[in-house]
């Protein structure tokens, strides 16, 4: 058989190789994606209004809505009763729905870069949430019953108008990371002392001469807190310094 003809052959078979190679990584992928489940995105796919699709799958466990047009988050949002993940950031979102509450498997719920005025009472009925981002909104406070949110590790509220804290983030016992940079707080509550798993605090453009209580010392996991020229700290925290606590000035 003349070479030209080997050469041929070699790189049809090299390409229906490839092909069939390509095709099982495919259906290897399909398949990861069917056992992950029921996940649904349409980041950015010029949406105005919330998707109907949604609500075809009552078993949907992950939905991003990421950099859209939607304005608002409809009532029956409550039927998603499986839902573990939402992502509606960058929208034009203005107002979240008390049946928002209904979602009990909720962990992660991200409302990043939308106009919330305000967060509904009913957000801290999801007993399960573990995550909430809220940074780049018009929120001027949190709901008063935030301590019911046992579960919650990581609260981002960065980029608003936050001019207070609730006396109840004190009891989200399992509160890690906390970040309020750029708001209008002047003081943080003294529960925040009872915040036994807070590592990670940033407070950096806050509020106007920000104080910080000195109760806070006695946190055995702190290790990080982040602050600028307005925020006073007490003396306690740059003893700490020289032992277990990070110390960041902007």
């Amino acid at each position: 058989m003349p070479s030209s003809s080997i050469k041929q052959y070699f790189f049809l078979f090299t390409g229906i190789s490839l092909i069939f190679l390509l095709t099982q990584c495919a259906r290897i992928k399909d398949l990861k994606h069917s056992k992950e489940g029921n996940a649904l995105n349409l980041s950015r796919k010029g949406l105005t209004k919330f998707p109907e699709e949604a609500f075809l799958n009552k078993e949907l466990r992950v939905l991003r809505l990421y950099g859209n047009e939607i304005d608002s988050i409809p009532d029956r949002i409550s039927e998603l009763t499986m839902l573990e993940k939402l992502y509606i950031g960058r929208n034009d979102i203005k107002y979240i729905p008390a049946s928002i509450g209904e979602l009990k498997n909720l962990k992660i719920f991200s409302a990043q870069y939308n106009e919330i005025e305000v967060l509904p009472d009913e957000i801290c009925d999801l007993t399960s949430l573990e995550q909430l981002w809220v940074n780049q909104n018009q929120l001027t406070s949190l709901p008063d019953s935030l301590g019911k949110l046992k579960n919650l590790e990581i609260l981002q509220a960065k980029f608003n108008q936050l001019d207070s804290l609730p006396t109840s983030i004190g009891d989200c016992e399992s509160l890690r990371f906390i970040h309020l940079n750029r708001n209008n707080l002047r003081a943080l509550p003294k529960s925040m002392a009872k915040l036994s798993s807070l590592k990670e605090l940033y407070l950096a453009g806050a509020g106007p001469l920000l104080d910080v209580p000195e109760e806070m010392c006695d946190l055995r996991f702190f290790e990080l807190i982040q602050i600028d020229r307005n925020t006073a700290l007490p003396a306690c925290m740059y003893v700490l310094q020289a032992n277990r606590l990070q110390i960041i000035q902007e």
